[in-house]
């Protein structure tokens, strides 16, 4: 076959939509030696497919050196890198597509799914609305669009926007995730499960999205009682959900959630011989100053939106206050003693900044107490003991295997902690070493600590928060107990909203008993704190 009629076959194939025949050709092609974009793309596609992101990308960097100004190459290099959740290369992609091309509409569908992932949803929302506009016959857009609606518990708008891709697509991925979803929200668990089993291997559904829909899945199946097959889908998605983000979080000089909490407790017993005192610099008299730590999943939502019903309380649900800080101080090695050697002007200048910070999220918390929610702010309590030694903490406890269980379930935005919630043993280890911390820094800093118990308090609501709000410095108040009406009105972005607006029950107490024969090794390993904490 001479090359014009090689390429002549190919676009045949294409526009018959016949795309593997398409990259069939395209691989005999440039086996012999050919050197063309649409080539490289097409092999690239396949490899993509496979699984092969970096040899996808190798090929795909060929063809943009060959065509450097081809939006539909752009574009394949961002949908790629936003298969391999870097959404900052992906973006970096699809401008430099629309920079080309600025009414190419892929681009900006790839652009509004990478805005989204960064956190910027407004900005995600238009370029979707661009690319339907664009071309109104496109589904992709439709399905995002209902995505962001669904996030934002907008039910009939994001049905709606699910529906019409889904006429322009019967098997539109994100638009199949919604519907899903909404199934599972009304309570149609047969349903969404035959959906599911049915639908989740089509060929053009991405990892992430299979990921979602494995833990879609597994929901369905759990309040089927089928526990067995939702441990399954749970754990196939998590392992999904591993291979995807290794490159970011497991590879050479990584350092996962369990290495850094190891490493922590390395390096606070060996620089930290005795807690420096507490430091004089001027506080905010006016501000009663709460965080709110424990563990992800220890009921740390619930509570907060039973301190937030308080008319004296403001509250502020896992913000970045204090990243700057951490990174400097715990994020890299041997940096702990930095913190301990801060001058008082240091931390003057370092608490005033964290206090700009919650103004800058509409939070004014004079004459008020403010609880700052941080759950995974354990690892770094010597950080607030140095910069606000007189904040009181609460500490919320949970059975252990239920916390575990619930983090391995869950769906949370991937970083170097919640890596290591898609493998039950390291997270169940990582638990343990957050615990061995916490225990350590009960002993060694100077805070006032007051632990809350989650199953205490479900068996005995009033008693339990009085001696909250006593620990605290607050007068209870019957307002309390009216949280749910608290929680519908607030934004909540943790994975423990649906369940904070159901009320105060106790189905999620002992749940792990469900899963108990896959629990098996996580158990082992969590024993001592199940003891300890006298939840044998």
């Amino acid at each position: 076959m001479d090359r014009e009629t090689l390429f002549n076959s190919i676009n045949q194939k294409l526009a018959a939509n016949d795309i593997d025949g398409a990259i069939d050709l395209a691989e005999v092609a440039v086996a012999l030696g050919e050197s063309h974009p649409t080539l490289f793309n097409l092999c690239a596609h396949r490899l993509e497919t496979q699984g092969d992101f970096e040899g996808s990308l190798k090929l795909l960097d060929q063809a943009h050196q060959l065509a450097p100004k081809d939006a539909s190459i752009l574009n394949a290099i961002g949908q790629s890198w936003l298969k391999q959740a870097a959404p900052r290369n992906a973006l970096r992609a699809f401008a430099a597509a629309l920079t080309y091309e600025p009414n190419f509409p892929p681009a900006h569908h790839g652009a509004g799914l990478a805005l989204r992932a960064l956190g910027d949803v407004a900005e995600a929302r238009t370029a979707q609305m661009r690319a339907a506009q664009l071309d109104p016959n496109y589904p992709d857009p439709r399905g995002a669009l209902a995505i962001l609606a669904l996030h934002e518990r907008k039910w009939d708008e994001a049905r709606a926007h699910a529906e019409a891709a889904l006429r322009l697509d019967p098997t539109e991925p994100a638009a199949f995730l919604v519907l899903a979803t909404l199934e599972g929200e009304a309570g149609h668990h047969e349903a969404v499960a035959k959906m599911i089993a049915e639908g989740i291997n089509r060929p053009n559904i991405a990892p992430l999205q299979r990921a979602a829909l494995d833990r879609l899945h597994g929901d369905a199946l759990d309040a089927l009682g089928r526990y067995d097959e939702a441990f399954a889908a749970y754990s196939d998605g998590a392992a999904i959900l591993r291979a995807i983000y290794a490159p970011q979080h497991a590879g050479e000089g990584d350092e996962a959630a369990l290495d850094l909490a190891n490493r922590i407790r390395r390096e606070f017993d060996q620089d930290i011989k005795a807690f420096p005192a507490p430091h004089t610099a001027a506080a905010r008299p006016e501000v009663n100053h709460v965080f709110l730590v424990g563990f992800p999943r220890s009921g740390t939502t619930l509570l907060e939106q039973i301190l937030a019903s308080h008319p004296q309380v403001v509250a502020l649900e896992e913000k970045p206050t204090l990243n700057p800080e951490i990174t400097e101080f715990f994020l890299d090695q041997d940096s702990l003693s930095g913190l301990m050697n801060l001058s008082e002007a240091e931390i003057e200048t370092r608490v005033a900044a964290y206090w700009a910070r919650i103004a800058d999220y509409g939070i004014d918390v004079a004459g008020k107490t403010f609880v700052d929610k941080q759950p995974s702010m354990t690892l770094y309590l010597p950080l607030i003991a140095k910069l606000f030694p007189k904040a009181k903490i609460i500490f919320a406890r949970r059975d252990p295997r239920d916390v575990v269980l619930s983090c391995f379930r869950r769906g949370f935005e991937m970083n170097r902690t919640t890596y290591d919630f898609a493998d039950l043993e390291r997270l169940s280890a990582y638990y343990a070493a957050t615990m061995d911390l916490a225990e350590v820094y009960f002993e060694t800093l100077p805070l006032t600590f007051h632990v809350h118990s989650h199953e205490a308090m479900i068996a005995d609501f009033d008693g339990q928060i009085a001696k909250l709000c006593e620990a605290i410095g607050l007068d209870f108040d019957e307002n309390m107990r009216n949280f749910v009406e608290t929680a519908k009105q607030r934004d909540i972005r943790t994975p423990s909203a649906g369940q904070v607006v159901q009320g105060l029950n106790a189905s999620g107490v002992g749940y792990w008993r469900n899963y108990e024969r896959h629990m098996g090794p996580a158990i082992e390993i969590l024993q001592p704190w199940i003891n300890k904490y006298g939840y044998a």
